[in-house]
């Protein structure tokens, strides 16, 4: 007999031509050079609009914190601006920018060294060239005012009773603005010398070695020390008392990354422990590469209305009769984000401001109007 049937089996196996395999790999890469592009141009996108993004936010901050501040220029209490201001501080007008009277006060862009000798010393190294800069000057509200009394403000004893306690320290720079806002008087405070943080009274009187220091108890009359007519003013009760504030902004290098712009502020401050006034410089935002800085003066009519836009370099500049300021930023990303240069034209009309990189730049401006003139 036989055995049973073997059967046998053969498998096809299926495979590639060289053919296929060229066509399949030549397909391939035409698909990975799409999404390849694809991702190039979504993360070229990406970083375009991130860069965009950032520049315009960084513009709205620097317009509105400058639009807040310089509105608010020459703050003293008083709605209007007082007919006499007197003060007390020792200080020379050529380095100690922050204690001069004026409300608002400019200083016009420099192409070399010589020209930076037009700006205040404390900034004049760290400001950035073809750019203006801007010193703000005012009280602080603080809601403190010379109590109903007895006893009442006495300019022999320096003592300024107030309607409240306080956390005032000797050394900061004080303004007072008489009640029927004639009057406005500028000093340093020098006592009490207490630290507990509820002192009811402000001491304006010299020595106790304060740095500038007080020239005199006086603060009435119209006069900085060294000149001008003092006197004993006495202020009533509902004066009002507050610190003061001196900002100075400017366009410089920022301290992150290699030659970014930024905008930055000087701040008059107090050094408690030797009870002095110090100057501190700080950066408030990256981005702004220029700045250009006009000032509508009311010539005509004493309306509150500018006749006339100059800049602070113009002969005729009158900073008291100043009502409106322009300000014009180029704003620039902080990284670049062309493939390819891209030229920019002169900048307001300053010449050497033209340029051509692949960074991404936008202009933009506004006028603000002063509340206290």
């Amino acid at each position: 007999m036989r055995g049973p049937k073997s059967w046998s089996f053969t498998k096809l196996v299926a495979g590639f031509t060289l053919l296929e395999l060229l066509i399949a790999m030549a397909m391939g890469i035409v698909v990975m050079s799409g999404v390849v592009s694809v991702l190039v141009v979504s993360k070229s996108n990406y970083v375009t609009e991130r860069e965009l993004a950032t520049l315009q936010e960084n513009a709205r901050f620097a317009l509105k914190f400058l639009t807040e501040e310089v509105q608010m220029a020459g703050f003293n209490g008083c709605n209007d601006n007082a007919l006499n201001i007197a003060n007390s501080v020792n200080f020379s007008s050529a380095d100690a920018w922050y204690l001069q009277g004026v409300g608002l006060q400019g200083f016009e862009e420099f192409t070399d060294e010589t020209g930076r000798l037009t700006f205040p010393d404390d900034f004049e190294d760290a400001a950035s060239y073809y750019s203006d800069a801007i010193v703000i000057r005012r009280g602080e509200q603080s809601g403190l005012r010379i109590a109903p009394g007895p006893p009442y403000h006495n300019p022999n004893s320096a003592n300024i009773p107030l309607n409240g306690a306080h956390d005032i320290k000797p050394g900061t720079i004080m303004v007072i603005s008489s009640a029927d806002c004639q009057q406005t008087g500028v000093f340093q405070m020098s006592g009490p010398t207490n630290t507990t943080n509820n002192a009811t009274n402000i001491v304006h009187n010299t020595g106790r070695g304060l740095n500038p220091g007080n020239c005199t108890k006086n603060l009435g009359g119209n006069f900085n020390c060294g000149s001008g007519t003092s006197s004993g003013s006495t202020y009533p009760p509902g004066s009002s008392l507050m610190r003061m504030s001196s900002q100075a902004f400017y366009i410089g290098t920022s301290a992150v990354g290699d030659g970014i712009p930024a905008l930055f502020r000087m701040i008059l401050s107090l050094d408690e422990a030797n009870e002095a006034a110090i100057v501190n410089s700080e950066e408030l935002v990256q981005g702004v590469e220029l700045m250009q800085i006009s000032y509508g003066v009311d010539l005509v009519g004493d309306d509150g209305l500018a006749d006339q836009y100059m800049d602070a370099s113009n002969g005729s500049m009158d900073w008291d009769a100043v009502v409106s300021v322009r300000i014009n930023l180029r704003m620039r990303s902080i990284y670049g984000v062309y493939s390819d240069n891209v030229v920019y034209g002169e900048f307001m009309g300053i010449a050497d401001t033209d340029i051509s990189d692949r960074f991404m730049r936008q202009i933009i401006g506004t006028t603000i109007q002063l509340r206290n003139r």
